[in-house]
């Protein structure tokens, strides 16, 4: 049996911060007293947000993604603003990547992974019509994707081609479609 006791932070000095993401190099006392050094993820919490159209497609942000190299396909979302609501951050950045909006659901916050402090806020939306252009950022280029549900479901969601995995099938499980 392991000892549950929680670890304690010793100190915290940040190794890197650029666009909203950051490195945290954090030492811990392990519940044996021994100390071990982490490099944590350090970012702000975020939305992301399954969008399905009245006839049930999924509308997707299809980009380039420099970690993996390659194009991939993605559930609007981003970064909550300090001060700002989630669901507000997932109505808009659905809204400004895809030009669409719908219904808007609360689905369940999770981790991001075990070495990150980031909190990703999952939405469903569901009648989801365009209703403007999209307005991205200088360092976006979308290609916006209405993907009929079963195709989204099989050859996208279930081969990893895309980000925001956990948060996709979450917000399918959350409306009864998996």
């Amino acid at each position: 049996m392991t000892d549950s006791a929680p670890w304690r932070e010793i100190a915290r000095r940040n190794v890197f911060s650029r666009y909203g993401r950051g490195i945290d190099r954090v030492t811990f006392e392990l519940p044996d007293a021994s100390r071990s050094d982490f490099y944590l993820k350090n970012e702000r919490p975020a939305a992301a947000v399954l969008a399905l159209t009245p006839d049930r497609r999924v509308v997707l942000a299809r980009q380039f993604r420099p970690g993996p190299a390659a194009f991939l396909h993605e559930l609007p979302g981003g970064f909550v603003e300090p001060g700002d609501d989630p669901a507000g951050t997932a109505a808009a950045e659905l809204l400004q990547e895809t030009g669409h909006r719908g219904t808007l659901q609360a689905v369940t916050a999770c981790w991001d992974d075990a070495y990150s402090n980031v909190r990703r806020h999952v939405f469903a939306a569901t009648d989801c019509v365009k209703v403007a252009e999209p307005t991205l950022e200088r360092t976006e280029f979308v290609d916006i994707v209405l993907m009929p549900l079963d195709t989204f479901r099989s050859t996208v969601l279930r081969r990893g081609r895309m980000t925001d995995v956990e948060a996709a099938y979450l917000a399918l499980d959350h409306l009864g479609l998996l």
